[in-house]
């Protein structure tokens, strides 16, 4: 019987040759986007899974409950860890994870890797595996660092690392350190990474800020112990905070700041460990939104779909052209059951060989689709047991759906209805014109998407930041704590190039640049009884001039005043309005009572230092001579970028030399901040084109089932007089009505969809009207298009071949 029903597959196969390629095509495509799409899902979505105590990690942060809506801060102060630990509200173990050196050397061997500050903690805390050296407590004496297998692989070769001396640069200063373990490299689905790792008490400013809560430079985490848990310690950090650093509350009220329904206006909580990856405001490094994957399963569902309802579609339209086969069998006994296993068989059979073509496809892609989406995702995540048990949900899910319902009508049919020629499709079917509406509306949503997730792309590339991104050159400076000398140098050497308006230098990239360096130091103190908070810049001479920004009053940075190097700050108007004064240039007054008094020389209008998800900040500019610059800013002016940042690298080798040149535009780094939009803008016009190639394949092949079955009507319209033209309109619009109706489904839920999805956006778009008629434009020309192919053939045809008795 298997053997029977393989025949007839076959011959099936070969009679319809062109159904046949459009199932197995459509659903092999659509396999290779669902995979592709669901491999990259479960691979973000595993993202610190590996960690033991991962139900009991968390990282601490702090809120505030201001009028224009609640801000998030991952920046805690020295005494947190010092003193959580010692409070007894569940907090069992804590680490500070303070970036504060790129440089380690061994002999005459100098290398530029990231190093962290950490406590002794870390190591119990997280699930990283030490392959070598002390296994329990590797940072226990302060003199000790930690490396990992690459940097040690890279600073040490075939040299046996543990127990040497090295030497790593910690805050500018030389640090001599015994390496005492190696750790095995961070998974690539680790939030946190690490490459040489030390004590917290070695950073040079660690003895002035130990007590201080002012100072909030780097981030907190915390393992519970098994009795906590995250509710119950987040109300004893209530009591935590009043005890140790208690917020003035009538100031707050007086500066807008709400109360939440617990009563706080400020506060820490806790996020945990498996959320920080998709944290925008928490999170470090490559960031991925869950909307963003919820995005993304939608899609391949929907992509999925549309191959469904071609494949059923298809197979109801061609089932009508074996009833006499069907006939046939029912007239020798087969059942409903077997009709139906018969139907289900081929299905499933059609389904694996798209899916295995789907496979292959997707290993051979998989290259150029880390390329396109800017990941790392590996074929081995194919051999994982949950997305091979997801692939056969898949196969079995899919051939049902496209077995079910033509093998349903099929069953239902009365034999001697059959044998006696009665059946037809003389009208289009309901079903058949709601799963066209259907794939259409999803083809349509797509299309809307696509094009709003560009605008909202363009908005956040072009937006204008209060500063002029373009001509502006930065490069990350490897000796920072010689940073305002380098700066100088660099100043010096440039002076002759005309294509050079002026040089500066901060602390901190504008954008994401090519070291990947993120950085943020805020400052919080009283002033008149008042609580002041502003983000802090330590910037060069002429910063504002490098930047492009005009002064409201006062001046900028000069060389012509030397007491600018001391004490002199310049503050954005949003800083200036937390001091309530009226005149705020030539105002002094204490940020720190143990430091110089801040004095203001110029105010200029609020600009985003940080990317467009965040709300714009006071901000603090100073010349501060004990702060790192680490990038030098230069301002161009040429009509040959390249040349002139060539240029830029060859004056550089000079200022600092024997160092690797990263210096970038600053409008391609702020399009480093938007990697994810870009992933998701790419996706989506790709998901949109495969869309509506598969519900055009199937409109294709539906219209010549429908029109094959319609001959003889046509050549009677014909003999009576009809038009080609007439009866091309005639078939035509009896597939474009379903389409015009996807459009009215279609629109209210993308609008709905992406106004959703744009309310994550600080600063966004409006959604416009024509965004949704040009999709259903589009979906209706296409349509149009495809349909015209077979009605216009059908009608050229003469007419004494359509009405010839077969």
């Amino acid at each position: 019987m298997f053997r029977n029903y393989l025949k007839t597959l076959i011959r099936n196969m070969q009679k319809n040759k062109l159904h046949t390629a459009i199932n197995i095509i459509g659903m092999a495509v659509a396999f290779t986007c669902s995979i592709l799409l669901m491999v990259m899902v479960y691979r973000e979505f595993s993202f610190d899974q590996f960690q033991q105590n991962k139900t009991k990690l968390f990282k601490l942060y702090s809120f505030e409950n201001r009028s224009e809506g609640m801000n998030l801060h991952s920046g805690m102060s020295y005494p947190v860890v010092t003193t959580i630990k010692m409070e007894g509200i569940g907090v069992e173990k804590a680490t500070r994870i303070k970036y504060r050196g790129r440089e380690v050397r061994y002999k005459d061997k100098t290398l530029e890797q990231s190093t962290q500050l950490v406590d002794d903690d870390y190591f119990s805390m997280f699930s990283f595996t030490i392959v070598k050296g002390a296994k329990q407590h590797p940072l226990a004496d302060i003199g000790n660092t930690v490396l990992s297998e690459k940097t040690a692989a890279s600073l040490f070769g075939t040299e046996d690392p543990v127990g040497k001396t090295i030497e790593v640069k910690i805050g500018g200063n030389w640090n001599k350190l015994m390496v005492s373990a190696i750790l095995q490299d961070a998974p690539l689905n680790s939030s946190i990474t690490y490459s040489v790792l030390a004590r917290t008490e070695l950073d040079p400013d660690y003895a002035t800020q130990k007590d201080s809560w002012n100072n909030q430079h780097h981030d907190v985490y915390v393992q519970l112990n098994d009795q906590a848990a995250q509710v119950q310690v987040e109300k004893q950090l209530r009591e935590y905070i009043k005890k140790h650093n208690p917020p003035n509350i009538e100031n707050l009220k007086k500066e807008g700041y709400r109360a939440d329904a617990n009563g706080d206006y400020t506060g820490m909580k806790l996020l945990p460990l498996t959320d920080i990856h998709f944290s925008a405001e928490l999170g470090d490094g490559n960031i991925v939104s869950k909307p963003f994957l919820y995005i993304l399963l939608l899609v391949a569902c929907m992509i999925i779909l549309i191959a469904c309802f071609n494949f059923v579609n298809l197979n109801i339209g061609l089932s009508f052209t074996r009833t006499k086969e069907m006939g046939i069998r029912k007239c020798l006994g087969a059942g409903k059951r077997q009709v139906w296993l018969q139907v289900w068989g081929e299905s499933l059979v059609t389904v694996l060989i798209a899916m295995l073509t789907g496979i292959t496809a997707t290993f051979v892609l998989m290259k150029g689709f880390n390329k396109l989406m800017q990941a790392k995702f590996d074929t081995s995540l194919l051999y994982q047991p949950a997305i091979i048990f997801y692939l056969f949900l898949i196969l079995v899910f899919v051939s049902l759906i496209a077995s079910g319902y033509p093998s349903f009508i099929m069953g239902k049919l009365k034999t001697v209805e059959i044998l006696k020629g009665k059946i037809s499709l003389k009208k289009p079917g309901i079903f058949r014109n709601a799963l066209i509406v259907a794939q259409f509306a999803i083809a349509i949503i797509l299309i809307c998407t696509t094009i709003i997730i560009y605008q909202q792309f363009q908005h956040l590339r072009n937006a204008p930041l209060g500063y002029t991104t373009s001509s502006l050159i930065s490069v990350p400076i490897k000796q920072d704590d010689k940073g305002r000398e380098i700066t100088g140098k660099l100043r010096n050497l440039l002076a002759s190039q005309p294509s050079v308006v002026s040089v500066s230098g901060s602390s901190i990239n504008f954008g994401l640049g090519q070291d990947g360096s993120i950085s943020k130091w805020s400052i919080g103190f009283d002033y008149n009884g008042k609580s002041v908070g502003t983000n802090f810049l330590a910037a060069d001479y002429d910063i504002l001039k490098t930047l492009d920004i005009s002064l409201k009053e006062g001046r900028d940075f000069s060389t012509a005043h030397v007491a600018d190097s001391m004490n002199a700050v310049i503050v954005t108007e949003s800083m200036a309005s937390q001091l309530a004064e009226k005149d705020v240039v030539g105002l002094s007054f204490y940020s720190d009572s143990s430091k110089p008094k801040w004095n203001v020389i110029g105010v200029i209008p609020d600009f985003h230092l940080y990317s467009m998800y965040e709300k714009s900040e006071p901000l603090t500019i100073s010349m501060k001579s004990d702060a790192s610059i680490s990038y030098a800013l230069i301002r161009v002016n040429t009509q040959n970028p390249a040349a002139t940042l060539n240029m830029i690298k060859q004056v550089y080798a000079q200022a600092e030399p024997g160092v690797e040149f990263k210096g970038s535009y600053v409008n391609e780094n702020i399009d480093r901040w938007y990697a994810n939009e870009e992933r998701l803008s790419n996706m989506f016009s790709i998901a949109s084109l495969v869309a509506i190639i598969l519900s055009c394949m199937g409109l294709f092949g539906m219209a010549f089932i429908v029109i094959r079955q319609r001959v003889k009507e046509i050549g009677v319209r014909k003999v009576l007089g009809a038009s080609v033209g007439g009866i091309a309109a005639l078939v035509t619009k009896e597939f474009i009505k379903p389409v015009v109706i996807a459009l009215f489904i279609a629109t209210p839920i993308a609008w709905w969809a992406m106004d959703k999805w744009l309310q994550d956006f600080m600063y966004r778009i409006n959604i416009h009207w024509w965004v949704f008629a040009s999709a259903g434009l589009v979906a209706v020309l296409i349509a149009i298009l495809t349909v015209s192919f077979h009605a216009v053939k059908a009608a050229v045809v003469n007419p004494v071949k359509s009405l010839r008795t077969e």
